[in-house]
C-alpha cells in the first residue's frame, strides 16, 4: 500500500483542486486521489485536506461515507460521456455495414477524448473509472451502473452484429478487450501529450 504521507499527499493535493462548492471540490480531490494511489490506500481525511476542507466530516457530509463520494464522481463524470456516445450512435446509418466499424470505434473513443480536453481531470477519471470497474467493493450499485453505461452496451451489441459468424462468446470477449485496450490507450496517450513521463 503506498504511503501516503511519504508521497506528500498529507501536505498538498498533486493538481491544484479547480475552485467550485464544496462537494465540487471533494470530488476532484477524490477522483485525483484514488486515481494515483487506488481507492482502498486514500482516506478520507486526506480527501478532505486535499480539498482543502477544515471540517475532518465535510465529505461525510456530503457524501454519506468514500462509497458515497465514488459513486458521485462516477454519475458526475460519466453522465455526459454517456449522453455523448448515444447521441453518436443515434447518428450512425442504419443497417450497420463492415465499411462503419471506423465510425462504430470513433463512438466508442470520442467521448472520452473529449471529456479529458475539457477537463485537466481528464486522465484521471480513465484511471479511476478502471479501478472502479475491477474493484467489488467500490463498484456503484448496478442501477446506477447500468443507467450511466447504457450506451456501452448498445455499442456493444451493435459491434457484436457486425460478427455474426463469430461464436457469441469470443465475441463479446473480442468487444471486451476493446474496451480494455481503449482505456489503457487513453491513459497513456493523454498522459504522454502533457508531458508525464513518470512511471505508473
Amino acid at each position: 500500500m503506498v504511503n501516503l504521507v511519504e508521497t506528500g499527499v498529507n501536505r498538498a493535493p498533486v493538481r491544484n483542486i479547480r475552485r467550485g462548492d464544496t462537494k465540487e471540490r471533494l470530488m476532484d480531490a477524490g477522483e485525483q486521489l484514488f486515481s494515483r494511489y487506488g481507492l482502498d490506500a486514500v482516506t478520507i481525511r486526506q480527501i478532505n485536506q486535499a480539498a482543502g476542507q477544515r471540517n475532518t466530516s465535510s465529505l461525510l457530509y456530503h457524501f454519506g461515507s468514500k462509497e458515497g463520494l465514488v459513486e458521485a464522481i462516477f454519475i458526475d463524470r460519466f453522465a455526459g460521456i454517456n449522453a455523448r456516445r448515444h447521441e453518436m450512435l443515434a447518428a450512425l446509418p442504419d443497417p450497420l455495414n463492415e465499411e462503419h466499424i471506423p465510425l462504430l470505434a470513433q463512438a466508442a473513443v470520442l467521448p472520452f477524448v473529449e471529456h479529458m480536453h475539457k477537463r485537466e481531470s481528464g486522465t484521471d477519471f480513465i484511471r479511476f473509472f478502471a479501478l472502479v470497474y475491477s474493484d467489488p467493493q467500490f463498484r456503484v450499485s448496478s442501477e446506477v451502473w447500468r443507467e450511466h453505461t447504457s450506451s456501452a452496451r448498445r455499442l456493444a451489441q451493435m459491434a457484436m452484429a457486425l460478427m455474426p459468424h463469430v461464436p457469441q462468446e469470443a465475441a463479446i470477449q473480442r468487444v471486451g478487450l476493446m474496451a480494455t485496450s481503449v482505456f489503457h490507450w487513453l491513459a497513456n496517450w493523454h498522459r504522454l501529450i502533457r508531458g508525464d513521463t513518470r512511471e505508473r
